[in-house]
């Protein structure tokens, strides 16, 4: 299925939850992050039941210090 992630077109297996596409792309388990779906935030504990569906437009914010 295709996803797009950040502006970037990838391909995952189907079924994919969130938390199963943050876990490929390297997201660790407590990474301060911010995950939409379309204009949706995605609270965390929803990431493991959360299907992603084609063409779901996902981005991820990772925090930074320092601005």
């Amino acid at each position: 299925m295709n996803i797009t992630v950040n502006n970037k077109t990838m391909e995952v297996a189907e079924p994919c939850t969130l938390r199963q596409l943050c876990n490929l792309i390297g997201i660790k388990e407590n990474e301060p992050v911010a995950v939409a779906i379309g204009m949706d935030v995605v609270e965390r504990d929803r990431w493991d039941t959360l299907l992603l569906h084609e063409n779901d437009n996902i981005t991820i914010i990772r925090a930074t210090c320092g601005g």
